[in-house]
Order: structure tokens, then sequence, then C-alpha cells
């Protein structure tokens, strides 16, 4: 009997033996990776888009989900893409918030977010669709961060510095906050204007016309919406001719401040400049060549009282106007 157990203590690291060399016929299974799911929710708003399709596709354009929006606007869809997705709005119709007729909504929407895992968020508003196109519509290739670094710089210009365009929901009726607001202007902007959705999220400012008219136009849509929004546009800029004082080494940043009064409502502005071509040392309120320079900004309706205010350095992201 003692015999016994010892040969079968024996057989146990023998059988380890053998396994371990690979003695055995019986193949090892492998084991499937386990696919990384995300939760992509958000909303649609323009107002709220019911009936939309969204589509989640990478940047080459693969496929990765499709949802469709509810009476709200909302949306959630699931997807095992990882990275960074476009989500794209197309389809359904809203309530203006200008006109409060219903609409086709017959311009994609657009945000970008990035999948890795868990649950992300993806509003898609006008603004956003605007970043879109600032940062692509050139063709540069598309990622969530050159995405979110232009949706900050746009968020600025509308007054809206500190708001994650692409993850705060805006509340367009009812108790609005300001990015509501600033959706109703534009809606508000579109109807008085004879603007479309597509001229509007594909809006560039090349010159200094087009900047000062969205600048008045603008302004007036927030007064009409009752918006207690500060305006802060900037743009690329652009060159004046013609003005005989061009051709310096001086630069001068101005800086605009003040309010705009109409219909019983009061905006602030505030809009930088950098104005460039100037005769160096010449970056004072007496100079003629800057108040020329300037006086494209000027006419917006209602009362104005803007203040100046000089530098010999210009801020970041000043509208820039190079004399020549």
């Amino acid at each position: 009997m003692r015999t016994i157990i010892h040969a079968a203590l024996l057989a146990v690291p023998a059988a380890a033996l053998l396994a371990a060399c690979g003695g055995s016929d019986d193949a090892a299974t492998p084991i499937a990776p386990v696919a990384t799911t995300t939760t992509v929710s958000g909303s649609a708003v323009k107002g709220p888009v019911n009936g939309a399709t969204v589509r989640a596709k990478k940047p080459d354009g693969t496929a990765c989900g499709t949802a469709t929006t509810n009476a709200q606007g909302t949306y959630s869809l699931e997807t095992t893409c990882t990275g960074d997705l476009i989500i794209e709005v197309s389809g359904g119709t809203y309530t203006d918030e200008a006109t409060n007729q219903s609409r086709a909504l017959d311009t994609p929407l657009r945000v970008v977010v990035a999948a890795n895992g868990g649950t992300v968020t993806g509003i898609a508003t006008p603004l956003t669709t605007m970043a879109y196109t600032y940062a692509f519509g050139s063709g540069a290739p598309v990622s969530h961060a050159a995405f979110t670094t232009q949706a900050q710089t746009l968020a600025t210009q509308f007054g809206l510095s500190g708001v994650n365009l692409a993850t705060t929901l805006p509340q367009v009726t009812g108790t609005t906050n300001a990015y509501g607001d600033s959706l109703r202007a534009l809606s508000r902007y579109m109807a008085d204007n004879n603007r479309t959705l597509a001229t509007i999220t594909n809006a560039a400012f090349a010159n200094a016309g087009d900047l000062t008219a969205f600048n008045t136009l603008y302004n007036n849509a927030l007064i009409a919406v009752g918006s207690p929004v500060r305006v802060n546009f900037t743009a690329t800029g652009f060159n004046l001719a013609g003005t005989g004082a061009g051709g310096g080494s001086g630069t001068c940043g101005v800086n605009v401040q003040g309010t705009v009064t109409a219909n019983g409502f009061t905006v602030p502005l505030n809009v930088n400049y950098c104005v460039t071509g100037i005769a160096a040392g010449s970056c004072t309120s007496g100079n003629s060549s800057l108040s020329q320079a300037l006086g494209g900004q000027q006419g917006i309706v209602g009362a104005a009282n803007l203040q100046y205010a000089f530098s010999a350095s210009c801020a970041a992201g000043a509208f820039t106007i190079n004399l020549q």
C-alpha cells in the first residue's frame, strides 16, 4: 500500500512536467481580445432637432454607428471604434428660436469626440459646426485636439469663454443660458438678413467689411433677444491700401470697449485690433492713420459709448489691420 501511494505522488509532478514540455496533445485555446465599447450621447441643437440621423465615423470615413434624435434633440449610440470620431447630424426638423417656425435641418451639424471607452458627450450645434469648418475646411486632418483648440477660440469670440461647446447643452427656450442666447441671436441674424444655416456655419471673415457687417448685425440680434452676452469677435485680418500712411515699421494694439444700447437693451462690446504699417512710435490716440484704420468698425446701430486704449503690443487673437 505504501508503494502504491508513493507511485501516485510521483505521477503528479510527472504530469506537470509533461504539460510544461508540451507533451500534451491538447492545443491551448487563444483568448479573444475584448472590444472597447464607447457610448456617445448628446444633442443636436438648432433649437432641438427631432428625427435627425446621427452618424459616427472615423476621419477616414469608416462608419462607426448610427442613432436618431428624439423630440428633445438627444441621441445615444454605442461604438467599438476608438480614437477621434466625427459626429454628423443630418435631416430632421427643428423649431426656429427666432421665428417659432418649424424648419428642416438642411445643413449637417458636426462635432468631434474622442472615443476610448466609457461615455463621451457630443453636442452638435451651429457653433461646433463653425469650429469644424474653421479647423478642417481647408483639408487639414481631422483630430479631436485640433477641433477642441478651434472650438475654444470660437467660444471666446462669441462671448462664451470657458464654455465647452461640444459638451455644454445650450438652453434655447425657457430659462436660457449664454450658449443658448448665442444660438438664438444667430437665428435672429439669419431671419433678419436672409441668411441660411449653410452660410452661417461656413462663414469666413476675409475682409474688414465682412467682419464689421457681422459684428453690427450680430450685436443687433443679441439686443433683439435681450441677451447680455459679451461680444468679442476676432479674425485673421486684412490689408488696407490707399491710406497714404502705410508702409511703416510701427505696430499698435487697440482695445475697443464700451456698450451698444438699442430697444432698451445694452450689450457690452470688447474688440481687439492690431494695426501694422504705421510710423514707428506713433501708437497714440492722436494718430489720424489709426482713426482711419479703425473707421471700419464703426456703424453699430444704436447708441454707442466706446473707449479706446492704445498699446505698443498687440493682444493675442487681435484682428489685424495692415496699412499699405
